[in-house]
């Protein structure tokens, strides 16, 4: 084994970056294999060639100077966000989402046609893409004037994704895909100073705010072919189990089936999500708080549904940790959901504070590593 390894850290190898200069040799997370030497200027290529190797784990061991560096940095955007976004195809459902709103401003009109065919886009792809991937997009960071639509699109997959946990026939997970990806399309028609506040809104302005649900409704139900379920879901996925919703105050089971699944989706997307004004939260806190009732004014069976079967989604996945390193998710406690034990090398540790999981990431290696290490210096 390489000498000195206690004067270095794990640091997932997506930290790194076109133009870096290595302090010192970087090493692969065991320690035995030196992977790029000291001075090395990092291209493109080596990066590339080092995130494709199989068999090489997604830490590398850095120096705590430059473990320090990186941390600051922070990942680079095209990783975090973009990457990952336009693999799963998120990219354009979230560009044909901006086309249809923007269509509804003009217009006044909601084409059924484009939002069906988003919606199927977006069904199709809770068929055939691992839904940790589906999570990173949607804990990823929303620009100010983005965020209604990836909302719109984040809620649309969240309820396909209920609509599985649910066992919901076929048909009426689709209906609900559609009705998240239009329940806010009433917020085209307020104001985008208030919409994209960035302070605590005044009451007045809340007012103004939760008119949405009515826009929405109204938006939607003059295309007769959204059925009343989406338009209830429109209308009504403000309204609380205990009456004090919004627009209609409607109590438990009043409250249309399909609405009380979007109000979970839409908090869920709300508090995971990073805006310009907030970081964004670990998906495990937020599941912590759904199963602790932070939120009991939503149906707690729903809740519970969605508690207990997203951490099956997360288990065996990858996530990004606090101090930069990759880890796998390896169990998740049904009593502690906000701090699951995870692996990390050859150590399987619980999570803390002082440690938490970020994110989700993707695992896409794919290159063996005993005939490509000679390639990585060239």
């Amino acid at each position: 084994m390489s000498s000195g390894m206690s004067g270095y850290k794990f640091i997932s190898m997506r930290y790194l970056y076109e133009g870096l200069v290595l302090d010192k040799d970087i090493y692969d997370s065991s320690g035995y294999l030196t992977l790029l030497t000291k001075n090395t200027v990092l291209t493109q290529g080596h990066i590339s060639r080092l995130k494709k190797i199989k068999g090489l784990d997604q830490n590398i061991r850095v120096s705590m100077a430059l473990h320090k560096q990186l941390l600051e940095k922070g990942l680079p955007r095209v990783f975090e966000q973009k990457y990952i976004e336009e693999k799963v195809g998120y990219t354009k459902a979230n560009t044909d989402t901006e086309d249809m709103f923007r269509d509804v401003e003009s217009s006044g009109n909601v084409s059924y046609d484009n939002a069906a065919y988003i919606s199927e886009s977006l069904t199709d792809k809770l068929e055939n893409i691992d839904p940790a991937l589906i999570f990173q997009c949607i804990n990823g960071y929303n620009e100010v004037d983005e965020y209604l639509y990836r909302h719109s699109v984040n809620v649309a997959l969240i309820n396909g994704l209920m609509g599985k946990w649910l066992k919901l026939p076929p048909d009426e997970a689709s209906e609900l895909v559609l009705g998240g990806l239009v329940h806010d399309i009433g917020k085209t028609k307020v104001p985008q100073d208030i919409l994209n506040a960035k302070r605590k809104l005044t009451n007045e302005e809340f007012e103004i705010i939760k008119q949405h649900s009515s826009f929405s409704y109204e938006l939607v139900s003059q295309n007769k072919r959204f059925n009343e379920h989406i338009c209830g879901t429109a209308l009504h996925h403000h309204e609380k189990m205990n009456g004090t919703g919004y627009p209609s105050g409607l109590v438990a089971d009043n409250i249309p089936y399909s609405a009380r699944i979007t109000s979970v989706s839409d908090v869920y997307d709300a508090m995971v999500s990073k805006r310009c004004y907030k970081k964004a939260n670990s998906p495990f806190l937020i599941l912590a708080e759904l199963a602790n009732q932070k939120f009991s004014d939503l149906d707690m069976r729903l809740i519970e549904v969605f508690s207990r079967m997203m951490p099956y989604e997360l288990v065996g996945k990858s996530v990004l940790m606090q101090d930069g390193s990759c880890a796998t998710v390896r169990h998740v406690d049904p009593d502690d959901l906000e701090f699951p034990y995870v692996e990390i090398g050859d150590s399987i540790i619980k999570t803390s504070h002082e440690n938490q999981c970020v994110s989700m990431i993707p695992d896409d290696v794919d290159i063996d590593i005993g005939e490509h290490l000679s390639n990585i210096e060239s």
